[in-house]
């Protein structure tokens, strides 16, 4: 099937990525039918798609029989969800309150692996998020003007294998590093609250890092950054932002990098 003749649905959670995602796919013709979780996330994608609905997050049997009402096979998900959603079961219908209790943990990995496979059993394919944007995951390099220091680099190197373990063991993806100690790390707050604790914690010139898990799925929660990042980075004064090349999604990178440039804050990609 060629791109024009293709329809895709879109699951979108918050954040820059899911719009990005609708503009990409019109231009090459694909058909989109988002179900938003947050009505401000709707009320972007609505004027950029073929079909919008905004659905809470807490209502799986009704964004299922919308896909379904709309003869949608194969689905993307995207945009960040707020964990702390599952503390507040009043949100969910019957369906959702069933999946939750049958959760063996409530970890980010299980819970998104649970949610893909609730999606199949209806029949519904949750597409690569890397097949399907691979330009926005950047390769080895610095993509700045400004290089890291020799310093910042030793800070970089300190703070990546941490960042990975942290990854891998599911408490989050983003940590803050000043001479060669961990100030804060990402759990449920997600990452502009961690690396706004940070900077303040650092008082500036600290190095944030952004890694993926080692067996990363591609079809769900997959780690990025974008323009709200760096103004986190810019508002307390980090100097360093540093990622795993080609396993980062960079939404939106040229604007990025300009605002780094600015902002005279290095990207590097390791």
């Amino acid at each position: 099937m060629s791109d024009l003749e293709k329809k895709i649905g879109l699951l979108a959670g918050a954040g820059e990525i899911p719009a990005y995602f609708a503009k990409q796919a019109a231009q090459r013709g694909i058909r989109i039918t988002a179900v938003s979780f947050l009505d401000e996330t709707h009320s972007k994608l609505e004027p950029l798609v073929e079909k919008a609905y905004s659905i809470g997050i807490g209502k799986p049997g009704k964004i299922f029989q919308t896909f379904k009402d709309e003869n949608i096979t194969d689905l993307v998900m995207l945009g960040k969800v707020d964990k702390k959603i599952i503390f507040r079961p009043s949100f969910f219908d019957l369906r959702a309150v069933k999946f939750f209790k049958s959760l063996i943990s409530q970890e980010d990995k299980t819970l998104l692996l649970g949610v893909i496979r609730e999606i199949e059993k209806e029949g519904l394919n949750v597409l690569d998020q890397k097949e399907l944007l691979g330009e926005v995951f950047p390769g080895k390099g610095v993509l700045t003007e400004r290089k890291p220091s020799i310093k910042e680099m030793e800070d970089i190197k300190f703070g990546i294998p941490i960042a990975k373990k942290l990854a891998d063991m599911e408490i989050g993806q983003t940590i803050v590093v000043r001479n060669k100690t961990v100030v804060s790390v990402e759990a449920i707050e997600g990452t502009d609250r961690a690396l706004e604790r940070g900077c303040d914690l650092s008082r500036g010139k600290c190095i944030a890092v952004k890694v993926s898990r080692t067996n990363q799925d591609y079809r769900y929660d997959v780690p990025g950054i974008g323009l709200q990042t760096m103004e986190s980075l810019i508002n307390g004064g980090a100097s360093v932002l540093a990622m795993e090349a080609e396993r980062v999604m960079v939404v939106d990178q040229k604007k990025v990098v300009e605002v780094a440039n600015r902002a005279k804050i290095s990207i590097v990609c390791v």
